[in-house]
């Protein structure tokens, strides 16, 4: 019996005092911090120029490379031109500098390289549910005078949206979209003419 106790004892796990215990945890947790603090922060995939780039001429995927900047902020973010494949540039970039938003212009600018405004209601245009980049096409109402019946006609077919915003509308007025639109001389013309003397209504092309 003796013996089957000593077996017991020479068992039996050694205790570990609260102090112990709370030094092992702090230990962990300042362990982890230090992984936490030091880790390097993720890099993201953002496009710039592979070499010089002139603007006005329609970008390839021979024309950008792939740079890893720890933050995309105001950058293009991607590993590939994918849907930029044939855009092109405002202003020319030198190469190794970055894509940036403001200086991409879609392909409908090159033959479109003016910029109109145009404030519609947003009951007509889309409920206001309209971003740059969207297509559109204007119609343009005329009232009838006398027995004549109003008349609806196309004014502009795929005009491109370089920008939107709504008014919010006040308690005087519903609420406006306000647009500014890819245009040439003659659309230009076309669309200015039709604000004073038509209603317009704007259809957001495709889904």
């Amino acid at each position: 019996m003796a013996l089957v106790g000593m077996r017991r004892r020479g068992l039996a796990l050694p205790r570990v005092d609260r102090r112990t215990m709370a030094g092992i945890v702090l230990a962990a947790a300042a362990a982890v911090a230090v992984l936490v603090l030091t880790r390097p922060a993720p890099m993201v995939p953002t496009l710039a120029a592979a070499g010089d780039l002139p603007a006005g001429v329609p970008l390839t995927g021979a024309d950008v490379t792939v740079r890893e900047v720890p933050s995309a902020a105001g950058l293009v973010e991607g590993d590939a031109i994918g849907d930029l494949e044939g855009w092109s540039l405002a202003a020319p970039l030198a190469a190794g500098e970055p894509l940036l938003p403001s200086l991409l212009r879609a392909p409908a600018r090159l033959d479109q390289p003016d910029v109109i405004a145009l404030a519609v209601p947003e009951t007509q245009a889309v409920l206001g549910r309209l971003a740059a980049g969207d297509v559109v096409d204007i119609y343009a109402t005329t009232r009838g005078t006398g027995l004549e019946p109003a008349a609806t006609e196309l004014l502009a077919a795929g005009v491109y949206v370089v920008d939107s915003r709504s008014d919010g509308g006040s308690l005087s007025g519903a609420p406006e979209i306000e647009l500014l639109l890819a245009v040439d001389g003659d659309l230009a013309a076309r669309v200015a003419a039709a604000r004073h003397t038509a209603e317009l209504d704007v259809v957001r092309v495709g889904p």
